[in-house]
């Protein structure tokens, strides 16, 4: 079997893989109003450290939401930019919104999975959203987020919002997230209890029935995870519940990142950390997917012919997929070689700071040597640790 046989079998197997997954990867959809009748009260939970400049966008598009049945509740993480001032004041206006000053972080904890656990301490919902404060809800985001769990009668869900790219950099490489799900992960096998390492999440909307997720033992069993919505999610699989994962382009978008410098840091954060901290799982896959992606085109380069030609077309497809059904529009997927050496280096990075045990993130240092570690038993949890909650309006 020579080499280009070998790649056109398997970019062609990625090209049907992807278009499958398509299949079920399926949009947040609109029904009729009259499952606005549902009972479940919904509390829409956010953590926010230094969130002054987006909560204004977030809680002016919750607050023009058509269900009626819902509270909001933001925790103020020690910030420093007036962000508490912002939740009261709409608090002030609005009942439904409700400020919570942040304890101190204590050892163990990464600081976001900290902020939602006292977060749902304080929820009086039977249906949990966590979101982040640098999304945007259209108004009717609420409902469908209702009308899904009765839909697909699950007990927590997922969904990807439209990120939203500031520069042209970042662009390059926000997409690779929505990419690596079209392209390697099995979706069919998402709802199913049966395989708990199919799963994907996103933590900028992770949603629970508050049942599942007290018995799961929520953010307090993934305490020190870097990748806590995806520990999440495995663990209601684990624990029977059924999980599905969601597109929510249309419905929900995100201001993520504000530069390349903080994209790039963003997901360095959470590259080594998603592989298992695994050294040669990460480098194994970053090789794969540099050959993978690149010899194509140098193939191209070198012998322009008609199999050449569609290796490189090939190579692109699901990329052009993903980036089309995430609402990143069609024209940046023919750059995707570029994403991929891009990603290698935010990998190296990752690698860097985990072997040396620190990260900077939102004005915190953490030893990810340390909080990496997820609790090992909800049995185990202290209960000494659950912290009193400090309203505010």
């Amino acid at each position: 079997m020579n080499l280009g046989f070998a790649l056109l079998l398997i970019l062609g197997f990625q090209a049907v893989f992807a278009l499958l997954n398509l299949l079920f990867f399926a949009r947040l959809k609109r029904k009729n109003k009259t499952v606005l009748q549902a009972i479940s009260r919904v509390s829409v939970l956010v953590p926010a450290r230094d969130e002054a400049g987006n909560l204004e966008r977030l809680l002016t598009s919750l607050k023009l939401q058509d269900d009626h049945n819902f509270e909001v509740i933001v925790l103020d993480d020690h910030s420093s930019d007036g962000t508490l001032e912002v939740v009261r004041r709409f608090a002030r206006e609005d009942s439904r919104v409700v400020a919570l000053s942040g304890q101190h972080l204590p050892s163990g904890w990464l600081g976001k999975n900290f902020a939602c656990y006292q977060l749902s301490l304080a929820a009086t919902g039977e249906i949990l959203i966590f979101t982040d404060a640098d999304t945007q809800w259209v108004s009717d985001g609420i409902r469908l987020i209702r009308e899904a769990f009765e839909r697909h009668q699950a007990d927590a869900l997922s969904a990807f919002p439209e990120q939203v790219c500031h520069d042209p950099l970042s662009s390059l490489i926000q997409p690779l997230q929505q990419w690596s799900l079209i392209t390697f992960l099995p979706m069919w096998f998402v709802p199913v209890r049966a395989f708990p390492l199919a799963v994907a999440a996103n933590g900028q909307l992770l949603c629970f029935r508050k049942i599942i997720y007290q018995k799961i033992g929520g953010h307090a069993a993934v305490r020190g995870s870097v990748i806590e919505d995806m520990s999440l999610a495995r663990l209601v699989k684990r624990n029977g519940g059924k999980f599905v994962l969601l597109n929510a382009v249309g419905v929900v978008r995100t201001f993520m990142y504000s530069s390349f410098q903080e994209t790039w840091a963003g997901y360095a954060k959470n590259a080594y950390p998603a592989f298992g901290a695994n050294l040669l799982a990460l480098f194994l896959i970053s090789g794969f997917n540099l050959i993978l992606y690149l010899l194509p085109w140098l193939l191209l380069a070198f012998k322009p012919n008609l199999e050449t030609g569609l290796l490189v077309s090939l190579s692109l497809f699901p990329r052009f997929l993903a980036d089309v059904v995430s609402g990143y529009g069609w024209r940046l997927f023919v750059f995707h070689p570029v994403s991929i050496l891009a990603w290698t280096g935010i990998s190296l990075q990752s690698v860097f700071w985990y072997s040396t045990g620190r990260v900077q993130w939102k004005g915190r240092a953490y030893d990810l040597r340390q909080t990496s570690k997820p609790v090992a038993s909800v049995s185990r949890l202290e209960t000494a640790e659950r912290p009193r909650q400090k309203r505010s309006s």
